[in-house]
């Protein structure tokens, strides 16, 4: 027997009068060919969990004939309750012929079909169709820290997320509690903080960052499902109860915390684990949490607190923002630097210069000196630079390029007027028009 036939007879093999040759046809295919017996355990699989367990006979409850394939029997007396046996029974084919794929049933590819990516594209799916998607989440992060910082040694913090899409239009909001808030109307991104930062561009500036794969929860399932299959080392494991399945991966991530071992050697990634529950009833993600592993030591870094679908949401309630009269809103559009002279030695100095460069004009008390590096923090200028007023900057590190990262890290030390110091770091980035170094982060 040939794969493609093998195929061709699965849903016959879940009728009790089945030729006998063609069940000991397929019986003794699936000996010689690992991939077929793979196939088939992942479709009775499905079908024994869409089967009903009991049938109704004249008012009474009685167990339901359980369907096995391959043993053959002798050609059953017909009853009234059989007849919805077998209704039920090829309800339940028709079924996992839809969560396999029916392309599977006339392939002539002999390929064995895994259970973990089909009940994610079915879960993506699911997602897809949804309008509306509310999620709250506990991550090891700081209030005004970008989304994308996760660090397992910092607490938890909130942070709630709603997304509703209308007319072919898709509004949003993010917002960490007591500190960082973004909101999208499908054409522009504002985003605030609770220390004065103010900024709005259009959906090309991402201010939500790697956070932003938790948008939507298909992105989430995406991205573990690519890092399943690309990873050799990454691997995955299934559990279900009578409502649940619960899908955990183990696949690689580079953290975003910025640590001293960043600048000592190479950046190392953690092992992330990553727990899935979806709903049997309809295939949607209800639960997450994230671990990230490394050294030995598994720290639990995001969990959700919950995901709820199809809610009735007001496209003018996510996108609600500070009082523009009371908020300056900078562009994300960076001002350009008129002069040809000064533009040609912006665009010259390394990470480490512009950084030493961005520090003196700090803590000489002169932040005008680096105004358009220091443009994302205008709002915050006159306390930042009050508090490093004085200070000395030393061992000003080389630029170290951290995974995922678009900019660079430079380390240095600190030392207070009253002769305390602190190892710290400015975080860098030149992806904008000109070409120059500007401060994202770190001080």
């Amino acid at each position: 027997m040939k794969c493609e036939d093998f195929k061709k007879y699965m849903a016959d093999l879940c009728d009790k009068q089945t030729d006998p040759a063609i069940t000991e046809a397929c019986r003794q295919h699936m000996k010689e060919c690992a991939a077929c017996r793979a196939y088939y355990e992942d479709f009775m699989h499905t079908v024994n969990l869409l089967t009903p367990k009991y049938a109704p006979s004249f008012g009474k409850t009685q167990p339901a004939v359980s369907i096995s394939p391959l043993q053959t029997t002798a050609k059953p007396k017909k009853h009234p309750s059989h007849k919805w046996i077998q209704i039920a029974a090829a309800v339940a084919i028709f079924m996992a012929g839809l969560g396999t794929g029916l392309s599977n049933f006339f392939s002539t590819q002999a390929e064995a079909v895994p259970s973990i990516p089909l009940i994610f594209d079915q879960s993506i799916k699911s997602s897809r169709s949804a309008a509306s998607f509310s999620m709250s989440v506990y991550a090891r992060t700081t209030p005004n820290e970008n989304f994308a910082y996760i660090n397992p040694k910092s607490g938890f913090m909130r942070i709630s997320l709603e997304s509703l899409r209308q007319n072919q239009k898709t509004f949003w909001r993010l917002e960490k509690e007591g500190g960082r808030t973004i909101v999208s109307d499908d054409g522009k991104q504002y985003m605030w903080t609770t220390g004065g930062l103010a900024v709005c561009g259009d959906e090309k500036c991402n201010f939500a960052e790697g956070f932003s794969s938790l948008l939507r929860p298909e992105t989430l399932l995406e991205q573990q499902k690519a890092a399943l299959s690309g990873n050799p080392q990454a691997h995955a494991e299934m559990t279900e109860t009578d409502s649940t399945i619960t899908i955990v991966t183990h696949t690689d991530v580079y953290g975003n915390a910025v640590s001293a071992s960043l600048l000592e050697k190479e950046e190392k990634s953690y092992r992330c684990t990553t727990e899935n529950v979806f709903s049997k009833r309809d295939g949607l993600l209800q639960q997450v949490q994230i671990w990230w592993e490394r050294d030995g030591q598994k720290t639990l870094v995001l969990k959700s607190e919950h995901i709820v679908y199809n809610l009735p949401l007001v496209p003018s309630v996510l996108v609600q923002r500070p009082d523009t009269t009371q908020v300056t809103w900078l562009s994300a559009n960076t001002p350009s630097v008129k002069d040809p002279a000064h533009l040609r030695k912006l665009t010259n100095e390394t990470a480490q210069e512009a950084a030493q460069r961005i520090l003196k004009a700090l803590t000489d008390g002169k932040p005008q000196m680096a105004g358009e590096a220091l443009y994302y923090y205008t709002a915050q200028l006159p306390t930042l630079t009050e508090n490093m007023k004085g200070c000395k900057v030393s061992a000003v590190s080389q630029a170290k390029e951290k995974k995922d990262y678009i900019g660079v890290i430079v380390f240095y030390k600190l030392t207070t007027p009253d002769g305390k110091t602190e190892n710290r770091h400015i975080a860098l980035r030149r992806d904008n028009p000109q070409g120059i170094w500007m401060v994202d982060g770190g001080l």
